[in-house]
C-alpha cells in the first residue's frame, strides 16, 4: 500500500507531536526521568576530566568547558543515530500497519532528540557562566551548529536505518564503532590542524598525508564533520576572540552536512517500501 500523501503542514504537525510525546514518555515511569539523560554525559565528563584531564588540560585553556561542550555534541550524535535505527524496531506496528511517509519517524527521532541537546546546551551555559566564562555574542553563532550536527546526524542515522532490519547486526557493529569513533573524534584531547581542511586533504592526495598510519590516524580527526563541527563549536563559545569559522568555512562543512542528509534521505526513501516485508 502505498503512503498517503502527507501536507507540508501536515507533515510538520505529526513530527513535532511524534517527537515530543517520545520526549515525554522517554523516562516516563522512571525515578529519576530525564535526568536520565544527563547520565551517561555526565560520567564520561567526570571520569574524564579527573583521570585524564591532568594530562592534556594544560595545554587547553577552560578545559573543563571544552570537555563539557565536545560531551554534549558527541552524545547527540551518538543518541541520534542510534535511535534512527530503534526506531525501527520501536514502530514496527505503525511501520507495518500504517501508510504513511516513514522519514516522519526519522525527522521525529531527530525532534526528540534536539530537544534533549537544548536542555544539554543550557547546562553548558550555566556551567560557563558559574566559572565566570566570558561568552560574547560569536555564543549566537550555535543555531548554524545545531542545524550542521543534526543534519549530519540524522543523514548517518538514515543510512544505518535503511539496512538495520535487513542487516540485523547492524545496530551491534554500530554500537562498537560509536566507541571507536569516541576515540577519532577530538572530544577529550585537543584539535591540532595546522593548516586549512581543503590544504590538509590536498596535500593527503598529493601523498604527503598518507606516509604512517598515524598520519592517517591524523587526517581522519582532523578532517571528518564532527570533529570540524566540535571544534567550531568552541571557537564560538570559549575562544571567539582568538579565533571564528570564516564564511568559506561555515558554507563548506554546512554543505558536506547538507550532501550527507540528503544521500541518506534518498537511500532511506528508496529502502523504505521494503521495511514491512523484512520484519
Amino acid at each position: 500500500m502505498r503512503p498517503r500523501p502527507f501536507s507540508p503542514v501536515q507533515g510538520i504537525v505529526t513530527v513535532l507531536a511524534l517527537g515530543w510525546s517520545d520526549f515525554i514518555l522517554k523516562y516516563r515511569g522512571s525515578v529519576l526521568g530525564y535526568f536520565w539523560s544527563l547520565v551517561n554525559p555526565l560520567v564520561k565528563f567526570v571520569v574524564i576530566l579527573y583521570i585524564f584531564g591532568p594530562y592534556v588540560s594544560p595545554s587547553i585553556p577552560q578545559y573543563p568547558l571544552y570537555l563539557f561542550l565536545g560531551i554534549i555534541i558527541w552524545e547527540h550524535f551518538a543518541t541520534t543515530t542510534t535511535a534512527c535505527m530503534n526506531m525501527l524496531f520501536e514502530k514496527s506496528q505503525i511501520i507495518r500497519h500504517l501508510p504513511f511517509p516513514k522519514i516522519l519517524l526519522i525527522l521525529s527521532v531527530g525532534w526528540t532528540n534536539l530537544l534533549i541537546f537544548s536542555t544539554h546546551a543550557l547546562i553548558f551555559l550555566a556551567f560557563a557562566w558559574s566559572r565566570g566564562a566570558a561568552l560574547s555574542f560569536s555564543t549566537l553563532y550555535m543555531p548554524v551548529i545545531i542545524i550542521q550536527m543534526t543534519l549530519l546526524s540524522l543523514g548517518i542515522g538514515m543510512v544505518l536505518a535503511s539496512y538495520a532490519l535487513r542487516y540485523r547486526d547492524l545496530p551491534h557493529l554500530w554500537t562498537v564503532m560509536v566507541q571507536l569513533f569516541f576515540w577519532l573524534t577530538p572530544v577529550m584531547y585537543p584539535y591540532t590542524a595546522e593548516a586549512p581542511i581543503l590544504t590538509r586533504l590536498g596535500s593527503a592526495i598529493t601523498g604527503e598525508g598518507f606516509r604512517t598510519p598515524m598520519a592517517l590516524f591524523r587526517l581522519f580527526i582532523e578532517t571528518q564533520p564532527l570533529a570540524i563541527i566540535i571544534n567550531d563549536a568552541r571557537r564560538a563559545c570559549l575562544y571567539a576572540v582568538h579565533s571564528m569559522p570564516s564564511p568559506g568555512h561555515v558554507v563548506g562543512i554546512t554543505l558536506v552536512c547538507c550532501v550527507v542528509f540528503l544521500l541518506g534521505t534518498a537511500l532511506f526513501q528508496r529502502r523504505s517500501p521494503s521495511f514491512s516485508q523484512e520484519y
